[in-house]
């Protein structure tokens, strides 16, 4: 009985979507892995460098990321263009500075934008988004329902 609730469980884990978040404020990114795992996500890694999360993103390449704008380092758009050179994964923006920086980030394909403080209501509608962006762009590999838009 033990080998079948094993079994069950690691295909529960396997069936959880994974995400990336790039953050340089500790606090913030604990609120932010925290709100993410309560929806059901498992985050893969929690980067807080321009570098690190192109890195990480290449590496991992986990279902999402969610991008903070201003990083200590450089900035989240700038990482996110190199992960769009060889990546079409969902990318989340969370900025404070969201209103002045609609036109820029929403040019980039399949980029969302959420304002901080985030709320996970919003959390939970962006990563609804990423899941259906994922499902529509994979190809039809009889994939599972959850993963459907």
């Amino acid at each position: 009985m033990t080998g079948r609730q094993s079994a069950s469980q690691e295909g529960q884990a396997s069936a959880q979507p994974r995400l990336l978040i790039v953050e340089d404020e500790l606090m913030v990114a604990w609120s932010l892995v925290e709100t993410a795992q309560e929806l059901g996500w498992k985050v893969c890694a929690t980067v807080t460098t321009q570098q690190a999360a192109i890195e990480a993103a290449l590496h991992l390449k986990p279902d999402a990321i969610l991008m903070d704008y201003r990083l200590g380092d450089g900035d989240g758009l700038a990482a996110a263009r190199r992960i769009r050179e060889a990546s079409d994964l969902p990318i989340i923006f969370c900025t404070a500075y969201a209103s002045g920086l609609r036109p820029e980030i929403l040019a980039l394909p399949r980029t969302q934008l959420i304002a901080k403080p985030v709320r996970p209501s919003s959390l939970r509608k962006a990563l609804a988004w990423a899941t259906a962006a994922r499902a529509a762009a994979a190809p039809d590999t009889g994939a599972s329902p959850e993963r459907a838009p």
